[in-house]
């Protein structure tokens, strides 16, 4: 049954002393997490029997779902996930976690749509649940809490009774796991908080959120037991007491048990200036080189997810609120702004005096680049994440249900439409003077006829959506139609029969490329290794030009890099932007912008470089 999860109850009213000791009667909950439907054979079933095992026990007045609850984030899940919560008597209360939303054809769009908001504020017996959602949202990258979330989290708690319990509702652990958890912990000790609960980790712990009582919650799936289980919570006697449920079995003895009182929390130190990990929130090397300094920044209330497009003049972005910017490249003052209807994921594209960019709410824009008045829309009728490229007056984009458009630019006519594909597209196309080139999260690329859209050659990987040449931006270089995969592998296509020339995961890779100027070398970030790999691409051959060892430990972001001024600009899970010599001697400088994931990089004139991160800020560098 669909429930409102604005419910505000009326113990608001309540005397703050009622409040101050952890509610005014008793109250039973139960907790489930990661139940990744879509995943396993086993996975509907454990979710379905808990919610019978809940039905059937009065004493549980309502639930709570701590994220993953899909595997891929799919319309399908999404609806199957909605009719599964309708099977529960009792209010249920959820929050997505990564898999809901890293992987989401739709931009997580359809979640709300078909199961209502990401976030949820429950007052119930003079205690109040404060739930919201993570990310990253459609990237790759370190957990993270998109920075629209942060906004309404910190006017709920604004709005929240200072002698109020809260529980506060979250996926991930309050940890160093979560690249920005000091400002969402340095928001709910503003409160009364008492407790945080999540998942995650699929096991059963008891943890300390930098001075907060916390616990992560089990997986309902079985895994290798005959059956599933969830956690059963209950708020009495000045406890929060969390026992392990096994479904249609038994309940085991108390497995935590936190103390309630009223928190008067040290509010004084911001963690998000100190932060939980120092790795995460180090500085120092700003301070390190003298060469470059921040010409401007500006702060979105949005996450930034998607590559930027520059001119000379003007930076245009694109963020999760749907909102496209054009910035001005000198001042960052605001020149335009233009609102479609959903979270945008894919790159705006500059064409003369045109900005063509794409949304979740399914339509294709052609904007004016001088104003950001809309020429035309399109409606191809289902959420777009996908990046646009103009080639000969000709807009080409991947839709997310199976569908390539092209469409024409003076209008946004439709001219093909090429369907059948399997998985969702995420990238850019390439396209040369006969076919298209695109790949899918149905780990497949396909070669399509340009002049009709018909389909003249596909490349499976064999290993499922997973590992998939789909995030990617395929490149025409020579005979060759180049990209990279999940599966580490990057591989040259003949472009006229689709055979592969050359493939190699020496590099270990995974989505992170970038070419030199005069599209002679193919730039690699490994994944695995922490190493940037140049390769030769004039000749039909996996050739190494050079390989150099990167001072970081891990870095899985998607972001593309790009040469400019004889340096080659690395991005980072943690704000840090790396500027490596195109010769491989090493690292010229670096430096920390943020401590959210680094999502796009545009070079403009005078040794400048425009730097965008996951948590909204758009950073000019002079270097």
């Amino acid at each position: 049954m669909r429930r409102n999860l604005f419910l505000i109850a009326a113990t608001l009213l309540l005397p703050y002393f009622a409040l101050a000791q952890g509610g005014d009667r008793p109250i039973r909950f139960a907790w489930l997490s990661d139940i990744h439907l879509g995943a396993y054979a086993s996975a509907e079933d454990d979710f379905r029997q808990a919610i019978e095992d809940i039905n059937a026990d009065p004493t549980i007045e309502f639930s709570i779902l701590t994220g993953d609850l899909t595997e891929f984030g799919d319309a399908s899940e999404f609806d199957l996930l909605r009719k599964m919560i309708d099977l529960f008597e009792r209010p249920c209360l959820f929050v997505p976690g990564n898999h809901d939303v890293n992987w989401s054809e739709n931009g997580c769009t359809l979640f709300g749509e078909i199961c209502g908001d990401q976030h949820f504020i429950y007052d119930v017996a003079g205690v109040r649940f404060i739930g919201i959602s993570s990310g990253p949202m459609l990237r790759m990258g370190p957990p993270y809490v998109p920075r629209e979330e942060i906004v309404w989290l910190d006017s709920v708690v604004r709005a929240t009774p200072p002698m109020q319990p809260v529980i506060f509702v979250n996926h991930f652990p309050l940890d160093e796991g979560l690249s920005n958890s000091g400002e969402v912990i340095d928001i709910i000790k503003r409160c009364n908080v008492q407790a945080t609960i999540c998942g995650h980790i699929h096991v059963n712990r008891a943890y300390d959120a930098a001075g907060i009582p916390s616990v992560m919650g089990r997986s309902t799936l079985r895994r290798s037991d005959p059956i599933g289980g969830y956690n059963i919570v209950e708020i009495k006697d000045n406890q929060f007491v969390v026992s392990e449920r096994i479904i249609k079995a038994e309940t085991k003895p108390a497995w935590a048990t936190i103390e309630m009182r009223h928190q008067k929390y040290d509010t004084s130190v911001k963690l998000a200036d100190k932060d939980i990990d120092p790795k995460t929130n180090d500085y120092t090397v700003n301070a390190q080189n003298s060469v470059v300094t921040v010409h401007w920044q500006h702060l979105d209330v949005a996450d930034v997810a998607a590559q930027g497009a520059a001119t000379d003049k003007l930076v245009i972005y694109a963020n999760t609120k749907g909102v496209v910017y054009a910035l001005n490249a000198k001042t960052s003052g605001v020149e335009w702004s233009f609102q479609t209807g959903n979270k945008i994921f894919g790159t705006p594209f500059v064409e003369g005096r045109s900005v063509v960019v794409a949304s979740t709410d399914g339509c294709v824009y052609r904007l004016n680049l001088r104003n950001g008045r809309c020429i035309w829309k399109f409606d191809t009728g289902y959420p777009i994440v996908a990046s646009p490229n103009v080639v000969d007056d000709i807009v080409y984009i991947g839709g997310s249900n199976g569908r390539f458009h092209a469409l024409t630019m003076k209008r946004g006519e439709p001219i093909w439409v090429a369907d059948g594909l399997e998985g969702y597209i995420e990238a850019r196309a390439a396209v040369d003077s006969k076919r298209v080139y695109v790949g899918t999260w149905g780990a497949k690329f396909y070669a399509l006829d340009r002049a009709t859209g018909a389909k003249v050659w596909e490349f499976d990987t064999g290993l499922g959506r997973y590992f998939s040449p789909a995030a990617c931006w395929p490149e025409v270089i020579g005979d060759h139609v180049v990209v990279q995969a999940t599966d580490k592998f990057t591989r040259a296509f003949d472009r006229a029969t689709g055979e592969v020339a050359w493939a190699s995961d020496e590099p270990k890779g995974r989505e992170s490329v970038g070419y030199s100027a005069d599209m002679k070398t193919l730039y690699i970030k490994g994944m695995d290794k922490t190493t940037i790999t140049a390769l030769n691409i004039e000749n039909a051959k996996y050739e190494k030009r050079w390989e150099l060892q990167m001072p970081y430990e891990f870095s899985i972001v998607p972001t593309r890099m790009v040469e400019a001024d004889g340096l080659l600009f690395v991005p980072t899970e943690y704000g840090v932007v790396h500027a490596v010599h195109i010769d491989g001697s090493g690292v010229a400088w670096s430096y920390k912008v943020s401590n959210a994931a680094v999502t796009s990089f545009n070079a403009l004139p005078d040794r400048r470089l425009v730097v965008m991160t996951m948590d909204g800020r758009v950073t000019c560098l002079k270097y």
